[in-house]
């Protein structure tokens, strides 16, 4: 008899973070990993590790649910695939969702290694794993940077959004993240903005990864 081959993975991490609030760091990850999903047929998951009312969910509509991404971090001493099935969300295009706590009650005691833990545990289980982290780095946000593939910072063509990248690549510098992993993501693109891609390149020192173009009724109209 021919035995059932086990699919086996080995998730890239792909972490998110913003600029500044509003530079549309949920709505290109649900996105992105929307797409994965059902377009490519790639298994992939969204982790909301917004300390409060992240908008994962929302963005998603699934809206109900019982556990959260930063429950999930206090039993990473008890994971295994039954409970990590549990905190889990499915979308209608394939896409999993771990969401952030809704009450602001997700200011924990998350013990030493937790992150680590818990992303080795699913890069086995996910071909790609998206993290949508806050703009205010926490402890657990950290942790997901040194452990990612890839660290996106998304931004707007504004001056405060772009001060506040260069200071994020600093502060990542500082934490010996290495440069090739970080990627500047320029959200809400116009060719023919105030702000050009070259003195937006020229700030922040480095090439502009991707750009995405400013659609904003077609946006509304996804989430919605």
């Amino acid at each position: 008899r021919r035995k059932e081959k086990k699919e086996t993975y080995k998730a890239q991490v792909l972490a998110f973070v913003g600029a500044k609030g509003g530079s549309g760091v949920t709505t290109l990850l649900t996105q992105m990993g929307a797409l994965l999903a059902k377009t490519y047929s790639r298994k992939s998951l969204v982790l909301d590790l917004h300390p409060d009312i992240g908008d994962a969910a929302l963005y998603l509509r699934l809206t109900k649910f019982k556990y959260h991404s930063f429950e999930l971090l206090e039993n990473t001493d008890r994971l295994d695939a039954e409970l990590l099935q549990s905190f889990v969300l499915s979308h209608s295009s394939g896409l999993d969702l771990i969401p952030a706590p809704e009450n602001g009650d997700a200011f924990r005691n998350v013990p030493s290694g937790a992150v680590a833990h818990m992303l080795e545990f699913m890069r086995a289980r996910y071909e790609f794993i998206l993290v949508d982290l806050p703009t205010l780095m926490s402890e657990e946000s950290l942790d997901v940077v040194r452990e990612c593939d890839q660290l996106y910072i998304v931004t707007v063509a504004e001056v405060a959004a772009l001060r506040n990248v260069v200071r994020q690549i600093e502060y990542f510098t500082r934490k010996q993240i290495p440069q090739d992993r970080i990627r500047v993501v320029l959200n809400r693109h116009q060719k023919r903005a105030l702000v050009t891609d070259e003195q937006i390149e020229k700030v922040i020192k480095q090439k502009i990864f991707w750009r995405v173009p400013n659609q904003y009724a077609h946006v509304v109209k996804t989430i919605h």
